[in-house]
């Protein structure tokens, strides 16, 4: 039996009883689910109250109408879409016509011949099984060039994305540069789903987030006894990601000895286990993406001969503060994810908290503002979002903007107000002063992790580091 008759059910209307009830008898039998009416008005009522119903047949002829009837009120789409069968014992090709310009999928005359009826009954669901394999394949394709949340209106953000579409389903190793918070992993998705890799595995590397030690063994895997607490023989990044992709973030972190090992990947497509000797070969792509890596070359913190592999394809992703035009539609698009999330109806914000958040340049680009949004939607319980509910750091720098008379950011010359200061306890100890320091910045910067590092001068790693030992 087939596996769409038992989903598939079908409608009997007659209002000849015995005629309705073989018909009702034969269908059962094939294995289908039956209803039956006698009726139009009958009909109309099980088609209101059934959403299974695939197949209707159904006399021309009934007391309250006629089977063309049921046909235009699937057309008007007054009851579910439904593939109807006409039976008549008045052959008439003008009626017989009529149906099919309705939409009838057939049309058969009594003495019904039931293996005639069994035959047109399979065609049709043969063919909704076809409908629903083209449906399947079509979302599938729209998949393939599913964009995700990446929204923008900015020319040069869609001449980005299209380039990352061309050279997606190629091998060329792409290098994705951009601030914190632009968006860099999902391009990297992007160029991932609309690869020939897709199925295959797709692995990500935060580099700067791992130590030296940690990230080899994280990249290239161990053997056992390799060093102490290596109890197993432990399959690294790059062995797993063999026929797919991996994504190193923040790959300008990674050190200089790990660098070399990441070249000779590149070049060779092969390494060993770290405290192995056995040379391990793999076909991958490579997606790195970073935040400064070419002052890391001018300074040779990072190999140059690794950059110009990495660098075949590159793609900058532009921040916020020169794109937004995209500031209201990602405000749309975090309101609806929020509000849903939050089971509230918030259908968007007054002009003066959209002028505060027009006029800021976000260090912190879709992620600060993603985050002022989520703040935002959790404490309101109206409509309409004001200036009021806008996270305490933006409404102090708009206020400071008006004392200071400009439009945009604090200028490094302004005086900081009062909130500028971090108070530290006598009592406190030094690391932990450090901690309060760091924890404090990155809440100023809404937690772009570069900036922060930037503002109290230390390394980024220092920062992951810290992040740790504050959790």
């Amino acid at each position: 039996m087939e596996e769409l008759s038992q989903a598939t059910a079908i409608l009997i209307v007659e209002d000849d009883k015995a005629s309705r009830l073989g018909l009702f008898e034969f269908v059962k039998l094939e294995g289908y689910s039956v209803f039956e009416a006698d009726t139009v008005n009958a009909a109309l009522n099980i088609l209101n109250s059934n959403n299974n119903i695939g197949i209707i047949i159904t006399d021309l002829k009934l007391p309250d109408g006629t089977g063309l009837d049921l046909l235009r009120s699937i057309n008007e789409g007054m009851v579910q879409r439904a593939e109807v069968v006409i039976t008549t014992g008045f052959s008439s090709v003008k009626s017989a016509v009529e149906a099919i310009k309705l939409g009838a999928y057939d049309y058969i005359t009594k003495p019904i011949n039931l293996d005639e009826l069994g035959l047109i009954i399979k065609r049709i669901i043969s063919n909704k099984r076809l409908i629903d394999e083209i449906n399947i394949l079509k979302t599938r394709l729209d998949e393939r060039f599913n964009f995700g949340n990446l929204i923008t209106s900015s020319k040069k953000m869609i001449d980005i994305v299209n380039t990352a579409v061309a050279v997606a389903d190629k091998n060329s190793t792409v290098l994705i540069e951009g601030e914190s918070g632009t968006g860099k992993e999902m391009l990297a998705n992007i160029i991932v789903n609309n690869s020939h890799r897709k199925s295959k595995p797709f692995i990500k590397v935060n580099c700067a987030a791992l130590s030296e030690s940690i990230l080899e063994s994280e990249l290239f895997g161990h053997e056992k006894g390799a060093y102490t607490g290596a109890d197993s023989l432990y399959k690294g990044r790059f062995e797993i990601a063999d026929g797919g992709t991996i994504f190193l973030d923040e790959i300008g972190e990674i050190p200089l000895r790990t660098q070399s090992k990441i070249l000779r990947v590149l070049q060779e497509k092969e390494f060993e286990r770290v405290g192995g000797n056995k040379t391990i070969r793999i076909d991958i792509r490579i997606i790195a993406a970073s935040q400064d890596i070419e002052k890391k070359v001018e300074k040779g913190e990072f190999r140059q001969d690794l950059y110009y592999r990495l660098n075949v394809v590159n793609l900058k992703l532009i921040p916020l503060r020169e794109r937004k035009e995209d500031i209201p539609l990602l405000i749309k698009k975090f309101l609806e994810d929020f509000s849903k999330e939050n089971g509230k109806n918030i259908k968007g914000l007054n002009k003066n908290a959209l002028d505060i958040l027009l006029k800021y340049d976000f260090p912190g680009n879709i992620r600060e503002l993603k985050n002022a949004i989520e703040f935002m939607t959790a404490i309101s319980d109206s409509e309409i979002l004001d200036e009021h509910m806008l996270p305490s750091y933006l409404k102090e720098r708009h206020q400071e903007n008006k004392f200071a008379g400009g439009a945009g950011n604090v200028s490094d010359n302004a005086s900081p107000s009062l909130e500028s200061y971090i108070k530290i306890p006598f009592s406190l100890t030094l690391e932990k002063a450090e901690n309060l320091i760091i924890r404090k910045t990155l809440e100023k910067n809404s937690y772009n992790k570069l900036k922060t590092a930037k503002d109290l001068n230390i390394g980024l790693k220092t920062i992951y580091r810290k992040l740790s030992d504050i959790s």
